[in-house]
């Protein structure tokens, strides 16, 4: 299994990170897998219906 970790702080390293960090240290000695992505920079917006993911499957 793995686990993905979002962290949308605008602080790539601040506070959420932190928590982030401590619960994958929690999860990996569980065997669990993690990864932390930091979107806090990015434009990120919902699904706006285009079916595009319908295509390319």
């Amino acid at each position: 299994m793995k686990a993905l970790l979002v962290n949308g702080s605008p602080r790539a390293k601040g506070c959420t990170y932190t928590a982030l960090t401590e619960l994958a240290k929690t999860l990996e000695n569980q065997g669990i897998e993690t990864e932390i992505v930091h979107v806090g920079h990015k434009d990120v917006r919902g699904c706006i219906a285009c079916r595009k993911c319908h295509e390319t499957g």
